[in-house]
């Protein structure tokens, strides 16, 4: 289930940033998912898993950046066909937003039009991002099951962590 991309008002010139920085939260997320395929992929090479294992594996995978993660996963099972194109395309994206974006766009930023247009690529940005994570999701959780990392096992922690956050700040 894909989530929405907010329409764009075209009324505040801090609309660009505000795209950018969902699409950057968006990239995370494809960052976030391989790193959960990456680490229980990893832990299926484990006979026993301890929870030293389990923190080594995450601390292991998120000090990686999301081209070596990709790799990383390469190495260790194939991605679906359909989902390595997506996957490197997304990748692209994510590393020209984080270091090129606004460069690449200097003068769009300094009239109405450039503004749409570099909302309109976010967009895109965020659409491709959300794909990405869509499509990984079901692979890793199918793997994660095997450690009885349910969906009702998600929603639970989630639970707890809610009201975890509620009693220590006094409401959200």
């Amino acid at each position: 289930m894909m989530r929405d991309i907010p329409t764009p008002d075209f009324d505040d010139p801090k609309e660009v940033y505000a795209f950018f920085g969902l699409a950057m939260y968006n990239a995370n997320l494809v960052e976030a998912s391989l790193i959960n395929l990456a680490v229980a992929l990893n832990l299926d090479k484990s006979k026993v898993i301890t929870q030293e294992i389990f923190e080594a594996a995450f601390g292991e995978m998120e000090a990686k950046t999301l081209g070596q993660l990709l790799k990383a996963t390469q190495k260790l099972a194939a991605i679906p066909p359909g989902l390595e194109p997506i996957l490197k395309s997304a990748l692209d994206k994510r590393n020209f937003l984080a270091h090129g974006f606004f460069r690449a766009n200097a003068e769009e930023l300094i009239h109405e039009a450039g503004k749409r247009a570099m909302i309109k690529e976010l967009s895109s940005m965020i659409e491709l991002f959300l794909l990405a994570d869509e499509l990984l999701t079901p692979v890793y959780m199918a793997l994660w099951e095997k450690y009885g990392v349910t969906e009702e096992f998600i929603q639970k922690e989630l639970e707890r962590s809610y009201a975890e956050a509620e009693k220590r700040d006094g409401g959200l």
